[in-house]
């Protein structure tokens, strides 16, 4: 048995939904069960991915609530040689694993609104002792935490595995295909390119079809209802439902561009997803990937919140679809210099030897 399989990673996550934060914690997971260490899960919230971690042979168990059995999660928590604590939502296992020698790596994802919403139960990040250590997901929130309690914090970007376009849709004389994926919400804004939509002249709405996928058991009404009424009055708006993340994949194969009119977004996943596979991908400037992106260059941005700039965008990308090569293999170079899974899991290897075997 070598080295790493005598080390013992405990990973602690606020559920287990097919959403960002969860998928991405789960391909950190195998890769560090590929390097042979020992990996075991505490869940607050159970979810579609317990069968995944469950064919990856990795004890799980689900716990909503950490400070009632403190004396217990002490005795657990203790045996392990690093945690991974997944995003803002697991406060409550910080809170008890600062009194712990165990090595902590907080992987943060979050908004700014989450902050204010836990501000009075989250540790003060100026005085975390040196056994905890916080990453953010992505500039944005490197810069609330810094804006917030005045600390730096490492940035550690999630990874994509490689599974790139194998065909190049052709889209003239078809129309240009425009795809949406999130959950409905008003930080996702989906009801702002409903109304972008609606902006965009009868001879622009013949040229392009929309297609929208989502989580239509749990949504936001005032997101949600826009775009479903938008889908009923225009033949070419299409509700996908809820797609798993291969279906999401194979959709952007069949899709030209990905839009993400967030509001807020620290790391949209599917746009590094959308680069992944060499097409387009059209964001709000707020969201965390738009620090690599230069409109025109390597995607597409507008302002968040305003429907006429997202309307001339769309109209732009319908004109021009067919002459972009050179824009979507710009963004496959995003895709491949911060998120592809080998510079992935060449960083949180590097996390591992710093922070496992410097204890010896």
């Amino acid at each position: 048995m070598n080295q790493k399989e005598h080390k013992r990673i405990l990973v602690i996550t606020h559920q287990l939904s097919r959403t960002g934060a969860p998928i991405v914690l789960l391909d950190m997971m195998r890769a560090y069960q590929r390097r042979g260490y020992w990996l075991e899960v505490i869940a607050m919230m159970d979810g579609e991915l317990r069968k995944d971690i469950e064919e990856m042979g990795v004890p799980l168990k689900v716990q909503e609530h950490f400070l009632q059995q403190s004396e217990e999660f002490f005795a657990y928590a203790g045996g392990f040689d690093l945690v991974v604590a997944n995003t803002l939502i697991t406060f409550e296992a910080v809170h008890l694993l600062k009194y712990l020698k165990v090595p902590v790596l907080w992987w943060l994802h979050e908004g700014r609104q989450y902050f204010a919403y836990f501000a009075t139960v989250l540790p003060d990040f100026r005085t975390l002792p040196p056994n905890i250590h916080v990453f953010s997901v992505g500039h944005y929130v490197q810069e609330v935490i810094e804006e917030l309690y005045g600390v730096h914090t490492e940035i550690l970007h999630f990874g994509v595995a490689d599974a790139p376009s194998c065909v190049r849709r052709q889209t003239a004389p078809s129309k240009v295909r425009f795809l949406t994926a999130g959950t409905y919400s008003r930080v996702k804004a989906q009801d702002v390119l409903a109304e972008a939509i609606r902006r965009l002249p009868g001879d622009y709405l013949v040229r392009a079809e929309f297609f929208f996928c989502g989580n239509e058991q749990m949504y936001d009404e005032s997101v949600f209802l826009p775009v479903q009424q938008l889908c009923g009055e225009y033949d070419n708006v299409t509700l996908l439902h809820q797609l798993s993340r291969q279906e999401t994949l194979a959709w952007m194969e069949k899709c030209d561009c990905l839009i993400v009119p967030s509001r807020i977004d620290p790391i949209p996943t599917v746009a590094a997803e959308m680069m992944m596979k060499g097409n387009l991908c059209l964001c709000t400037d707020v969201c965390g990937i738009a620090h690599y992106m230069q409109d025109g260059v390597n995607g597409f941005t507008v302002p968040p919140d305003d429907s006429f700039a997202l309307a001339d965008k769309i109209k732009y990308v319908i004109d021009c679809c067919g002459e972009l090569d050179s824009l979507r293999q710009a963004g496959r170079k995003i895709y491949e210099d911060y998120f592809s899974m080998d510079v992935f899991e060449k960083n949180i290897m590097e996390l591992a030897e710093r922070y496992l075997y410097k204890q010896g």
